[in-house]
């Protein structure tokens, strides 16, 4: 049997119809957008420009407010440094949870560095984060509230609505890692009041490579990349046409096909979690049992070592922890953060699905999880008598 992806979380193929009616962009449609004084640049440009439409008119903001990047890692970065660069308070404080991407929480340590006080707040063991702690930690120096909205690993999804009501109502600027839930649910950035949210096309079955950045106009941040100006003066460099085509695309396709992807992914989820359930295991899900990411399950197969069994099983494609930190040997963050034990950290795994999973895939991939582990466990108990 070919290889089964079940890491949807980490990336997704992209859609063969999308990469379709793209892949001319590098051949045919070469121009840099910023040349706009030749046809060349001039179609280019419009391509660009067409796709700052659909993604502003999905999100609820203005055109100006899209600023594209190379994904939602270089985004938040942007956001980050770039407020903190901007912020003329001598004291400034940030707001985080101790559960968010590296990509936040790197950043996050990096701006330490440069005398920045952080706070990131616990959340309960479910993975959430609790609205009157967010508001008791805000102070006269806070510059920003920066919030996972779909956890990568537990598939928590966080208020943000609710969050960006009380950063409103202090007037601090609310920025949303959106990576996970962009496309996939329904965001109006002026109606959650959110200052500035990322997003990636890889995560909706567009190009890797492609992403972008919301920013409310009234937001002041300081450039990450200087070289020319593009963006708004907020991100140099030449435009990545075939990326942001296939962003833009990607989200549409999310758009139009959403309610009917959800419903197949929580058909699979309870799939996987009835296979489990009929195998007599002892495992349980770690996060939310409902209001989750759709797709997603980090659960944990008490007593059994994740990264034997991950080794035994690599025709399928499962995570021990989030992509961006898969080489480090340390319990994931994420599961220490819920107030799992480094042994219970240990026997987790997470299964996500996507359009291209089917039935047979959760069949075959939990039948050989099942084998591997009752023989993990029938090998341990021989050996402990």
């Amino acid at each position: 049997m070919d290889p089964i992806f079940l890491d949807y979380n980490s990336t997704t193929p992209v859609d063969p119809e999308i990469f379709q009616k793209i892949k001319h962009l590098n051949s045919e449609q070469y121009g840099n957008p910023a040349s706009v004084n030749h046809t060349f640049g001039q179609k280019s440009k419009k391509i660009i420009d067409n796709s700052r439409i659909q993604l502003a008119s999905g999100i609820g903001c203005n055109t100006d407010e899209i600023i594209f990047t190379s994904g939602a890692t270089e985004s938040l970065n942007m956001a980050i440094k770039g407020i903190v660069t901007a912020s003329k308070k001598n004291k400034k404080h940030i707001i985080t949870t101790n559960i968010e991407h590296k990509a936040v929480i790197d950043s996050l340590k990096f701006v330490e560095k440069h005398g920045v006080a952080v706070e990131y707040l616990a959340v309960d063991e479910y993975g959430y984060v609790s609205l009157e702690s967010i508001e008791n930690a805000i102070k006269e120096e806070t510059i920003l509230v920066a919030i996972l909205h779909g956890n990568n690993e537990i598939g928590t999804i966080q208020p943000i609505s609710k969050i960006g009501m009380i950063c409103k109502k202090f007037k601090i600027p609310f920025l949303v890692d959106a990576a996970q839930t962009f496309g996939k649910m329904n965001i109006d950035v002026k109606e959650s009041n959110i200052s500035m949210l990322a997003g990636s096309a890889h995560k909706i079955y567009g190009p890797k490579g492609s992403g972008f950045l919301y920013k409310k106009n009234e937001i002041q941040i300081d450039p990450l990349i200087h070289g020319g100006g593009h963006e708004m003066g907020l991100r140099s460099g030449t435009l990545n046409v075939f990326g942001v085509a296939g962003l833009a695309l990607a989200f549409k396709v999310m758009i139009e096909n959403r309610e009917e992807e959800i419903r197949k992914l929580k058909e699979h989820t309870a799939h996987f979690i009835k296979n489990f359930k009929n195998s007599n295991l002892e495992f349980y899900i770690n996060g939310p049992a409902h209001n989750r990411l759709p797709g997603n399950i980090n659960f944990c197969l008490k007593g059994v070592d994740a990264d034997w069994l991950t080794s035994m099983l690599p025709d399928i494609a499962l995570a021990r922890g989030s992509a961006c930190t898969s080489e480090t040997i340390q319990p994931s963050h994420v599961l220490r953060g819920i107030g799992l034990s480094d042994e219970h950290a240990n026997s987790s795994l997470r299964a996500s699905f996507g359009r291209f999973t089917t039935v047979n895939d959760i069949n075959y991939a939990t039948e050989k999880i099942i084998e591997n582990v009752k023989k993990y466990l029938s090998k341990k108990k021989s050996l402990a008598i």
